[in-house]
């Protein structure tokens, strides 16, 4: 007999237990985030405790038993809808199947439903991280390796061009290599084309400059029009009048404060196209090899290349994140754009609370933050409150962010002057709130991520607070006070009455004009107001 002895291929197996005595209707999430080049083979056995019928029920009876769920969708913190449900299992005992996944990073949410106690079994031959959400959410910061291989591939073509500029027949080979790897192919020859390479251009030169520095010498930007031969890109146009300035104000200074004749104009415009003319057929003699300006491009590309490899792969995606930033269309024909939705950066912010009595209402947290730019945030709170909610503000406008299901809904927040005030607010009910801690999660697509305005959280509060009865009247009003401020402060205002079905209509006024308002029933929130102090109302 012939014995053939077959070699298994390591597989990374990944376990997470967990049992837990909880009524059906409490659910367990855990996350599984997987990342691969090739097709995603993940083996999942889901094991089921549940209470069998004590009184020895036949085979037909015990099928009605309540049954353990486990259910797996894509997911995503960015988006509240539900992602895509790619497996379902129901058992009262164990159940393994093998969930397929395509190339690419996927975030999974699997919700364990089970009466007594549940456990999970993953095998794959691919690494991956499952568990809770602080397990999972940290490896999302970094970048997918989809997107990595896109990187390393443009910027690898980017040193093939450096390397050929003196050789004619190979730098236009190499050319065509580098518009193949960084130019999707059904874009060539449209509109977009051109200006996915304006965006690969702009990206190249926000390189060069993380490279070797903001101020980049002047050879440098040579050599970028030359590598390009983009004599349009604005942004090294602005560096080229700020290195100016000062030739401007030794040599121009006769000029300044007069209106040139229309003869002065004309002969400027003049000598500006004759040097246009001029510094254009010098920067394409550039390319032709044997000749002095080839050869200082040539020089001045090798010593930036030989930055770059020093932290190449680092490079590579500061490269392609650069051209993902000028959100132009072109980026979405990519492959590793579909990585992005579970792409994300966070920050977390906490702080503390003392002990609070029944039937109290108190404010959490109340802190604002900048925006550097124009970004989408999703917001999400962590505490054991059993009623607490988050308001967002825009300072500039007043006016609240929108929530979804009582929930700060994802939001593009536009960066403004005054910046965004984030308040929390809780209530106790009928029962005493012990001390804990209170955590705000910022989660954002990259960084960098709203900042605080000042340097460090804020967790103690001064209230006033006015009881009183109300007094029917014509009007309906419950009450009116007028509120002197001596120092410029934020203060957030909160009315209650004890019928909770009362509709309230909440308002600040300033000589009698609305500022801003809030209804609700039984209980209405400004969550952030800027109260200006009086001397500063009288200085303006």
């Amino acid at each position: 007999r012939n014995l053939y002895v077959f070699h298994k291929p390591h597989t990374y197996a990944y376990n997470y237990q967990k049992t837990d005595f909880k009524s059906t209707d409490d659910r367990v999430f855990y996350y599984l985030l997987v990342d691969s080049l090739m097709p995603i083979e993940i083996l999942v056995s889901f094991s089921a405790l549940v209470r069998w019928d004590d009184t020895g029920g036949t085979k037909q009876e015990c099928s009605s038993i309540s049954k353990g769920v486990l259910i797996v969708e894509h997911f995503s913190w960015k988006c509240v809808t539900p992602g895509e449900l790619v497996l379902k299992m129901h058992t009262s005992a164990t159940k393994a199947t093998v969930l397929n996944l395509p190339v690419g990073r996927h975030i999974l949410l699997f919700t364990v439903s089970s009466p007594i106690g549940h456990h999970i079994h993953l095998c794959s031959m691919v690494p991956c991280v499952f568990g809770e959400e602080d397990t999972v959410m940290p490896g999302l910061e970094k970048e997918s390796y989809r997107f990595i291989e896109q990187a390393t591939a443009i910027l690898k073509a980017v040193g093939n061009v450096i390397n050929n500029f003196s050789s004619k027949p190979e730098l236009s080979k190499a050319l065509k290599e580098l518009e193949l790897t960084h130019c999707p192919p059904d874009l060539r020859g449209t509109g977009m084309a051109e200006e996915h390479f304006k965006v690969f251009n702009s990206a190249f030169w926000y390189l060069i400059k993380y490279v070797l520095g903001k101020k980049a010498p002047y050879s440098c930007k040579f050599a970028f029009r030359s590598f390009t031969l983009d004599f349009d890109d604005t942004e090294v146009s602005e560096d080229d009048a700020v290195s100016s300035e000062s030739c401007e104000k030794n040599s121009l200074s006769s000029w300044q404060n007069r209106t040139p004749t229309s003869e002065e104009a004309a002969a400027a415009l003049k000598l500006q196209t004759i040097w246009r003319g001029t510094y254009v057929r010098k920067v394409l003699n550039s390319r032709k090899p044997g000749t002095k300006e080839n050869a200082n491009v040539k020089e001045t590309l090798q010593k930036l290349w030989t930055a770059i490899e020093l932290n190449f792969e680092q490079c590579a995606v500061t490269l392609l994140r650069e051209m993902f930033k000028r959100n132009c269309k072109s980026i979405e024909k990519f492959p590793c754009y579909e990585d992005e939705w579970c792409k994300i950066s966070f920050v977390d912010y906490a702080v503390t609370y003392a002990d609070q009595p029944p039937n109290l209402w108190f404010v959490v947290f109340r802190e604002i933050f900048l925006v550097p730019e124009d970004m989408l945030i999703v917001p999400k709170v962590y505490t054991t409150i059993p009623s607490c909610r988050l308001h967002v503000v825009d300072n500039d406008t007043l006016e609240e962010v929108p929530h979804v299901f009582f929930k700060v809904a994802p939001h593009v927040y536009p960066k403004n002057k005054k910046g965004y005030t984030f308040m929390a607010e809780a209530r106790t009910g009928d029962l005493p709130v012990a001390a804990g801690r209170w955590r705000l999660r910022l989660i954002g697509s990259h960084s960098p991520l709203p900042f605080l305005s000042r340097e460090a959280v804020n967790n103690v509060y001064s209230t006033k607070e006015i009881k009183e009865y109300y007094i029917p009247n014509d009007k309906h009003v419950m009450f009116r006070y007028s509120v002197k401020v001596t120092a410029s402060h934020i203060a957030t205002v909160q009315v209650q009455t004890s019928k909770s079905d009362v509709f309230i209509k909440l308002q600040v006024l300033d000589n009698e004009e609305e500022i801003v308002s809030v209804t609700g029933n039984g209980h209405a929130v400004i969550p952030a107001f800027n109260f200006l102090s009086n001397e500063t109302l009288l200085s303006s």
